[in-house]
């Protein structure tokens, strides 16, 4: 046993290494599973971009809403959507899909023929779970790395050297002895309103003024390690971003009830809270008690970022019972809503 775990470890260890200089190669092929942790992670095939079917998809992928996503997202099938294993990669999988479907530009790492694909490759440590004050966290330990995947795609504007940033952490904790996580409000709520604004910004065929970037982070729930593997290894000079808006867990609680982080009112922070007015909402800044998301790692290179989500986010958090039935579909359709109106504000002026 002993020598096959170490000859498992060699292989994920070639592989950590090697996947984030190949740019992605097409394929991330085979199936490995790993006996030092649980529940397993595997690798996945991913479809190479090529391959997909684009025929008639922009109008079957408009038609979809944010709680379309959320549905997807929650399945059992997708395991609860653990960085590095095969439900995030079936997730990953299904975003290639709605993005290239909506005719995004690819703003990831190149791709083997030099062209830049929509995914951005990086590597994260094993995890340990634990339950700390009833809610599961993970825990990155150190030794064998394995890969994980960011992904990006845009709507190019005008001054195209401008960028505002509408991002979402698109994993969660998968399975822990025996019960899945389905992370229906974190943070599937999140990703289906970055999708529901994509969708929306090219049904109205009204090239903006600044373009506008879609990402979908990994291993948010391991530290925010698909954000700050973006800002340390970016795919465009991080002074090109105007503003990063960042949504996490806004799908719970009352409607039109949502709080902000950020390093006090910054410009994103106050377009942010002016789109929720607009909507008939509100988002105040709120204290984050110890928490943070995705927005911190570009806060900490100085650029203007806020999170967007529900005061309720804590209700049933990182349980079991984070499923569909805990959201607000009024909350959720509030959500998009202000956060389309925020990109209208940074992106249209």
């Amino acid at each position: 046993m002993q020598t096959r775990r170490a000859f498992i470890k060699l292989l994920c260890g070639l592989g950590a290494v090697a996947l984030p200089w190949t740019g992605l190669p097409r394929r991330l092929q085979g199936s490995l599973e790993s006996w030092a942790v649980r529940p397993p992670v595997k690798f996945v095939r991913l479809p190479a971009e090529e391959e997909l079917d684009l025929k008639g998809l922009v109008a079957a992928h408009l038609e979809r809403t944010a709680w379309d996503d959320v549905n997807f997202l929650t399945s059992p099938d997708l395991g609860g959507r653990r960085a590095g294993s095969v439900g995030e990669g079936k997730a990953a999988g299904y975003l290639i899909q709605e993005m290239a479907g909506l005719g995004l530009v690819p703003m990831g790492s190149p791709k083997q023929d030099g062209k830049p694909g929509f995914a951005h490759a990086f590597t994260i440590p094993e995890a340990a779970a634990t339950v700390v004050e009833r809610r599961l966290v993970l825990r990155p330990q150190a030794g064998l790395k394995i890969p994980a995947l960011n992904l990006l795609g845009a709507v190019p504007g005008e001054r195209a050297q401008e960028i505002i940033m509408i991002c979402a952490h698109y994993d969660h904790l998968g399975i822990y002895q025996g019960k899945l996580y389905p992370g229906a409000n974190d943070n599937a709520s999140g990703v289906g309103c970055v999708l529901e604004v994509m969708r929306r910004l090219v049904r109205e065929e009204i090239k903006p003024k600044r373009t506008v970037v879609a990402a979908f982070w990994s291993a948010e729930e391991m530290g925010f390690l698909g954000s700050q593997a973006f800002v340390e290894n970016p795919r465009f000079p991080l002074e090109r971003l105007v503003a990063v808006f960042n949504v996490d867990t806004v799908g719970n609680g009352p409607a039109g009830d949502f709080m902000l982080w950020a390093d006090g009112l910054n410009s994103a922070a106050k377009v942010m809270a002016d789109a929720a007015a607009q909507a008939g909402a509100s988002a105040s800044l709120g204290p984050t008690n110890g928490h943070n998301s995705d927005h911190i790692s570009f806060a900490r290179k100085g650029i203007p970022a806020v999170t967007l989500l529900s005061r309720s986010w804590l209700v049933k958090n990182h349980t079991p019972e984070d499923d569909a039935n805990l959201l607000n579909r009024d909350q959720l359709k509030l959500a998009a809503e202000v956060l389309y109106r925020a990109v209208k504000t940074a992106a249209f002026r």
